[in-house]
């Protein structure tokens, strides 16, 4: 039997032994209960062949322990493995799993053994800077060279803040890219970034979104809009590369939680922009329309009768602050402020009433920071879409 040694992943990896083969990932699976994930009924990992994503840095929040049972099912099926540092320049090492105790403690021992060794590779990231996009196609390309009769897993454990290549969230493209995923995506496909990965049949993604230390300032780290939003944009670049992904719960998991080592590096730290929820727990994108009728909003966007001076202002501010918050983070982000009013009293009077409530939460949104130049406020005029008066007295915020 051949044996080779894993090439280094990166300057300061230290290189382990696992013995290759021709063949790739045998047939069999872990025992009935080994593993302690649920891909299984049984609560076991079935094996395959994997590609592991991953770069240990002072500002990332997960470590390799959630993948050890991914690795321990393609140890026992003498599976291929294949690492890539999730750095500036990826680098990749692959290998084969040979086992060669039939059964028994021993085989676990050596099992184990193998788990410790990849676990134990020196996975320190070696630049300050992240290029996952090149890093995910390096793991596609080199899972080619498995077993064909297998299904291939990728396993990410990032946060997905990438700051080098092709989709970097230093520049206002890939930012832009969470309002609008697709816009980004025809330009990687025009420059010829995005191949088809036509080898990766499965992907888990752990700690997406997840920080620590200076990435985790109040100030620049992801809000639960922002995570939501990474998550429709890699699933959407996934998706076109032909990739066709479980639901949210099966794709992305939480990372470990575990507290980064001292002394590691840290990644570039990106002012991520915040973007709100709606009120099912979608962020808010390009093209979709957030009301604020009298009830919805418990009154925080209520007028005075026959007025377009808000009954409280600063309940107001307080329900369009994470709106305001994305307009100033979105500098090229235009929204319209459409005002209504029910149907009581003459059209032509409501029509001018409802361009002085718009005008006024424009105005409140100015105030508090956004250029004039992004909003455009449009009176509607009386609407009768509504059961309630309360509901048809409302504002809309619409992106466009």
């Amino acid at each position: 039997m051949k044996k080779n040694r894993l090439a280094r992943l990166g300057a300061g990896v230290g290189a382990i032994a696992l013995s290759l083969l021709v063949a790739g990932c045998a047939a069999e699976g872990p025992a009935d209960g080994s593993l302690p994930a649920t891909d299984l009924p049984d609560g076991s990992v079935e094996a395959r062949d994997i590609a592991i994503v991953y770069a240990n840095r002072a500002n990332s929040s997960g470590d390799l322990s959630v993948a050890a049972p991914y690795i321990e099912a393609a140890a026992r099926g003498e599976c291929y493995l294949v690492g890539v540092s999730a750095d500036g320049k990826p680098q990749a090492f692959a290998g084969t799993f040979e086992l060669n105790e039939e059964n028994g403690r021993r085989r676990d021992a050596e099992v184990q053994k193998n788990i410790e060794s990849v676990i134990g590779l020196n996975w320190s990231a070696q630049t300050e800077e992240s290029d996952l996009f090149s890093a995910l196609c390096a793991a596609n390309s080199r899972l080619a060279e498995g077993n064909p009769d297998v299904p291939n897993l990728l396993i990410v454990i990032d946060s997905g803040i990438s700051t080098a290549g092709p989709v970097n969230f230093t520049e206002e493209a890939t930012r832009e890219a969470l309002l609008e995923p697709e816009a980004l995506i025809a330009t990687l496909r025009e420059s010829g970034d995005l191949a088809k990965f036509e080898n990766i049949d499965e992907v888990v993604w752990f700690g997406l979104g997840d920080t620590s230390g200076a990435q985790s300032d109040s100030e620049v780290a992801p809000n639960e809009g922002t995570k939501a939003a990474l998550k429709i944009f890699y699933r959407t670049l996934f998706e076109a590369a032909g990739v066709e992904l479980g639901d949210d719960q099966e794709v992305f998991r939480a990372g470990s939680g575990s507290a980064p080592a001292e002394g590691l590096p840290g990644v570039t730290v990106v002012d991520m922009p915040r973007i709100p929820l709606d009120e099912n727990g979608n962020p808010v994108r390009l093209g979709d329309n957030v009301e604020f009728d009298e009830l919805k909003s418990d009154g925080a966007i209520k007028f005075d009768y026959d007025s377009d001076a808000l009954a409280d202002e600063s309940a107001a501010r307080e329900a369009l602050k994470d709106h305001i918050n994305q307009l100033i983070d979105f500098p090229t982000l235009k929204v319209v402020v459409n005002g209504y009013t029910d149907t009581a009293g003459d059209a032509s009077y409501n029509l001018d009433l409802s361009q002085r409530r718009a005008n006024t939460v424009k105005a409140l949104m100015v105030d508090a920071g956004v250029p004039e130049s992004q909003i455009t406020a449009v009176g509607m005029g009386e609407d009768a879409t509504y059961e309630t008066d309360e509901q048809n007295r409302r504002v809309e915020i619409v992106l466009g």
